[in-house]
């Protein structure tokens, strides 16, 4: 890891602090802005879940965004973004949880066209639509930018950094790097209001390894139509102090009920396996609501500040994994004397796994069948980010999962984690 970071940090000129995973085009004179980032994650378990181990995931992004109106005088904005992902997964091979404690690692860990698409804005920037080869993490349920960065990718657990987990689990929504063919508009009644609405593709073979470019329809489940109504304020440097998002989703998709999600937790060739009940069902639907606060200082770039989120979401009870998420944190800009753009950063997510599933492992149990429990997961984190230098951070961390997958017969896990971020 050390030898590549240093290769490119070599080569990396000067840039603002870390962005986020897809920032927007800067407002510059050029037509063209230029993105890119090098991220790369550690985590190991000194002790509890299945096994101790360690694991390293990295990621490749560079993307471009093309202003036609800056190019030609009208116009709308072209963007333009592939990534590239390969490593290992500590949840997966040692710790059995559903909140990866690596955010970057998973969609296949291939290389893959992960935005390409067409953005105008309409009525004088009251109106803004978007299509192409989209992602619904782009605008549903989205973190908040704080100091000019994503608030939300101040973790490294996948509980706590981007979109609230357990919607793209429980439904067809699509979370960066993966993308799908897609629309949506956004209306801005006022200055700080919004209601945007989308309808995007489901295909589960996209975040597959060797499907990146893969832009067929085949293997395509349904629709997924979110609505999303916010608000937003200002503080006095013109920067977000705080936002208030409500939201829901219907997915056309057909697929069985969530007793099917056994399978995830139960070993390959386990007796309880058997006995799925393949009920079928159509349509899934679920609703968010995400809040975030400035409480001191700015969010302005370089300026020191403390901000907090929280999101909660329900999943429909026939087929959704995890019925109940919340999480909740504060962020610190701002540490030490000279230190304006270190972070301290705490947060905590919570994971209800549907009582209909336990219902059904309870029912094996009692039948003699041998099978998990899955109730109630946990996940806490506190890391200190560390800019080394512009567009260099080190990231270094705890984590503490609280009952992997929900299930108590699986120890509780320390987690050491270190996340280092070359932007561009």
């Amino acid at each position: 890891m050390i030898p590549a970071i240093a290769a490119a940090l070599a080569l990396a000129s000067p840039a603002p602090p870390t962005p986020a995973p897809l920032p927007a085009a800067s407002a510059t004179a050029s037509p063209l802005n230029l993105r890119g980032h090098l991220v790369g994650e550690f985590a190991g378990n000194p002790s509890g879940g299945r096994s101790q181990g360690t694991a390293f995931a990295g990621e490749f992004m560079i993307g471009a965004d093309l202003d036609f109106a800056k190019l030609t005088g009208a116009g709308g904005t072209l963007h333009m973004t592939f990534t590239a992902r390969e490593g290992s997964s500590l949840s997966a091979n040692d710790l059995g949880n559903i909140f990866t404690v690596q955010e970057i690692y998973g969609d296949g860990l291939t290389p893959r066209l992960t935005e390409f698409s067409y953005e105008q804005a309409f009525a004088k920037g009251k109106i803004d639509a978007i299509a192409g080869r989209v992602i619904t993490e782009n605008d549903f349920a989205v973190s908040p930018v704080y100091w000019g960065d994503s608030l939300y990718c101040t973790f490294q657990n996948n509980g706590i950094c981007g979109t609230p987990i357990s919607i793209p689990i429980n439904s067809g929504y699509v979370a960066y790097p993966s993308s799908a063919w897609g629309a949506r508009v956004k209306v801005m009644p006022t200055s700080n209001s919004y209601v945007e609405a989308g309808a995007y593709q489901v295909n589960p073979s996209y975040g597959l390894r060797g499907h990146g470019f893969d832009f067929s329809t085949s293997g395509d489940s349904g629709t997924y139509y979110p609505l999303e109504i916010g608000f937003n304020f200002k503080d006095y440097d013109g920067t977000s102090s705080g936002n208030v998002r409500i939201g829901g989703y219907y997915d056309t998709s057909a697929g069985y009920g969530v007793q099917n999600q056994l399978a995830r937790f139960a070993a390959p060739g386990s007796p309880a396996l058997a006995f799925l009940p393949n009920a079928p069902y159509t349509g899934r639907w679920g609703y968010w609501l995400q809040a975030d606060h400035l409480l001191q200082g700015s969010a302005a770039r370089h300026k020191r500040g403390i901000a907090a989120f929280a999101s909660l979401v329900y999943g429909d009870p026939c087929t959704a994994l995890l019925s109940f998420f919340g999480d909740a944190g504060f962020v610190a800009h701002g540490t030490f004397a000279g230190r304006d753009d270190d972070t301290v950063s705490l947060g905590y997510a919570y994971g209800d796994v549907n009582q209909t599933l336990r219902t059904f492992e309870y029912g094996l149990l009692a039948a003699g069948v041998p099978a998990p429990v899955n109730g109630q997961e946990q996940a806490l984190e506190l890391n200190y980010g560390w800019l080394v230098r512009p567009g260099f951070t080190l990231r270094p961390g705890v984590q503490y999962i609280v009952a992997p997958a929900g299930n108590r017969a699986i120890p509780s896990a320390f987690v050491g984690d270190l996340q280092a971020v070359i932007s561009f």
